[in-house]
């Protein structure tokens, strides 16, 4: 039998991931606390993987240019932000002489395969100008989110093995800790962003296609308990993600090394 999403409980989850997570924000307060103040007026800012725009709408007000590389279409087409470019290509496609003050790269890891992480943070790294910064954002193995997926397979990847990845290779950087999630207004909407982090994050398509019938109903009656889980006193649904901030200088170091700081809470 197999199990899926349909198209309408994939653009549910979406809108819910665009609307409702905090990240931006908890990113947003990081660069002006702790970046802003060393870099020039007016920096370039390139936002890998930039999904539906958010991180670069919070963080437009304080760059003179932004880029932003998406290669899905539909995750940005509601955009509206005047002046940033935007480049419809995966990072592995983006061919520029342009270097930037900050680099971001919110929650695209997980879609990079594990082998390949090095690489990918060298020419993240590869784009900033020397003296700036580059910030990766990823979940963290702790929290609400963590425990939905660890219910389901125990060998995710977190934020622990980008700042693994990245103490290996000799290099500078801080963990700033923060925590996000999402909200939902009824339970389908919990349930159908349940499934999106279940189904993503922690099979296969070829693993979900092989599930009898009877896994596949085993399956989502144990992610309607995680959704009931998240109803709060509010009525309302949420869902808490912890994140954590990797920050790597191009340049000056920070002052730490490795250590987390300044955790920020929504």
């Amino acid at each position: 039998m197999g199990i899926t999403m349909s198209p309408h409980e994939y653009a549910t989850a979406f809108r819910l991931l665009a609307a409702t997570a905090r990240h931006p924000e908890n990113i947003g307060q990081v660069v002006e606390a702790r970046l802003l103040p060393r870099l020039p007026a007016h920096p370039a800012l390139l936002d890998v993987g930039a999904g539906s725009g958010r991180v670069a709408e919070r963080l437009a007000k304080h760059f003179g240019s932004l880029t932003l590389l998406e290669p899905n279409p539909e995750q940005i087409a509601g955009l509206a932000l005047e002046k940033a470019k935007v480049l419809l290509e995966p990072l592995e496609r983006f061919d520029s002489p342009d270097r930037y003050e900050l680099v971001v790269c919110s929650h695209v890891l997980y879609h990079v395969p594990f082998s390949e992480w090095g690489g990918f943070i060298d020419r993240l790294l590869s784009l900033v100008r020397p003296g700036g910064y580059c910030l990766i954002a990823m979940a963290a193995a702790r929290g609400p989110t963590y425990e939905l997926c660890r219910d389901f397979v125990a060998n995710l990847l977190f934020s622990e093995q980008v700042a693994a990845t990245v103490q290996q290779k000799g290099l500078p950087y801080d963990v700033v800790a923060t925590m996000s999630g999402f909200h939902a207004k009824t339970f389908e909407e919990m349930y159908t962003l349940c499934r999106f982090f279940v189904f993503e994050g922690c099979f296969t398509a070829a693993q979900l296609a092989a599930l009898s019938e009877k896994e596949a109903r085993e399956l989502d009656a144990r992610i309607r308990v995680h959704a009931e889980r998240c109803r709060g006193a509010d009525g309302e649904y949420h869902l808490e993600q912890d994140e954590d901030l990797i920050i790597l200088p191009r340049g000056e170091p920070l002052p730490y090394r490795g250590a987390k700081s300044n955790v920020v809470t929504n």
